[in-house]
């Protein structure tokens, strides 16, 4: 059995988070027993890769060709792999119904009636996101951005009616929904590779709780709210009560706008900008700290329901960590706190509280992994996955 999983994501550095994602979905088919490959974008050139990431096949475009005009291209090369592959299953990342899409659809099918086509939505409902775009190139007065973003829109009003044709289910992370677009579609948790992140390590603790984030580039990621909790913590909290340092790793825009806001609070110590981290260096720093901080701001893109990657990762490495949406995580579980999905400054007295509770049980981080293992291992979404949308398997 073969299988497809169709990306535009590029392999350059900054894209590094959502193609290590591409793989890990890949990699989880393959120990389904598949024989499954992945396409991602290098340069001016479109790359089938194995699931171990090794290169099967190049297809180059043009360069300097326009935005649209690059999509075709790349949706050509894709398409052509599709065709060629003769695939039993492929599954399409996406947001918005676009025609590469479908001509990416409609070449596996016409080379293989019988593959299963599986369309994924990252965000549903989506509608939200896309009102956050068109404010922030109003904002800006990018009317570059605005153009392409309302091209998306229509290309998506355009192409939805032809979806069912050839899309035989949707893969929706966020809110629980059985149908759309006259396609059957299963809500799934984003996953980990878990047995490739490294469980957390007990450390001695100074007494100082150390609270982590790892800032993507999206607003979701709320941060403000911890910095003005801990703005309200100083100034409230008893010389007994312990220091709290909360410690952002990251460097994009919303960063540069934390640490103007940290500095406008006056938080000195109590916060510190760590910048870009790699795996390996991810791994030392939850090794170092007590608890991290997962998306608080998801409020502002219109959600309540949400799966963020990073989560997921704090699951599989062990650490206690905050969100504020609502989750397909039980709401006792013992490793999580959640918080209001508003705008209101995180209470860090119940954090500390919660800290002080997950370091009494000294199995917390073992419980926490193997909840990941269980439940947001690739593997075991992407079977669910396949098994909804008819493909077969080998395991």
């Amino acid at each position: 059995m073969k299988f497809l999983y169709v990306s535009n994501v590029s392999k350059a550095k900054q894209y590094a988070g959502i193609l290590k994602k591409v793989a890990g979905q890949t990699e989880g088919v393959a120990q389904l027993g598949w024989e499954a490959h992945y396409t991602c974008v290098d340069g001016s050139s479109v790359l089938l890769c194995s699931a171990d990431g090794s290169k099967l096949q190049r297809k180059d475009f043009p360069s300097g060709l326009r935005w649209h005009e690059q999509q075709q291209s790349i949706a050509r090369c894709i398409s052509e792999f599709a065709a060629d592959g003769c695939y039993d299953a492929v599954y399409i990342k996406g947001f918005l119904a676009n025609p590469y899409a479908l001509q990416t659809a409609a070449s596996a099918k016409n080379v293989n009636p019988a593959c299963r086509v599986i369309f994924e939505i990252a965000t549903y409902p989506y509608w939200g996101e896309y009102k956050r775009f068109l404010h922030v190139d109003l904002q800006k007065k990018d009317r570059r951005s605005m153009a392409g973003h309302l091209l998306e829109i229509w290309q998506h009003a355009t192409t939805v009616p032809h979806m069912k044709q050839y899309v035989d289910a949707l893969a929706v992370f966020g809110a629980p929904i059985s149908r759309l677009w006259g396609i059957p579609a299963i809500t799934i948790d984003n996953g980990v590779a878990v047995g490739k992140i490294a469980p957390k390590q007990v450390s001695s603790s100074d007494g100082t709780i150390r609270l982590l984030g790892v800032a993507g580039t999206s607003v979701a990621h709320g941060y403000s709210r911890v910095l003005e909790g801990l703005a309200q913590y100083k100034k409230e909290k008893a010389p007994q009560d312990p220091e709290v340092c909360f410690e952002i790793v990251g460097a994009n825009e919303t960063i540069e706008a934390m640490k103007a806001r940290a500095e406008s609070l006056s938080l000195g110590s109590s916060s510190a900008f760590l910048g870009y981290k790699n795996a390996k260096e991810l791994s030392v720093l939850y090794n170092q700290c007590d608890a991290a901080v997962s998306s608080l701001g998801v409020y502002q893109i219109g959600l309540t329901w949400l799966s963020p990657l990073k989560s997921r990762e704090y699951c599989a490495a062990g650490i206690p960590f905050l969100y504020a949406y609502e989750d397909t995580l039980p709401k006792d579980v013992a490793f999580a706190m959640k918080i209001p999905n508003d705008s209101s400054p995180v209470n860090i007295a119940a954090v500390v509280r919660f800290v002080e509770r997950c370091r009494q049980n000294p199995d917390i981080s073992r419980q926490e992994r193997q909840y990941a293992a269980d439940h947001f291992d690739w593997k075991i979404i992407m079977e669910k996955v396949l098994r909804f949308a008819g493909a077969a398997d080998k395991s």
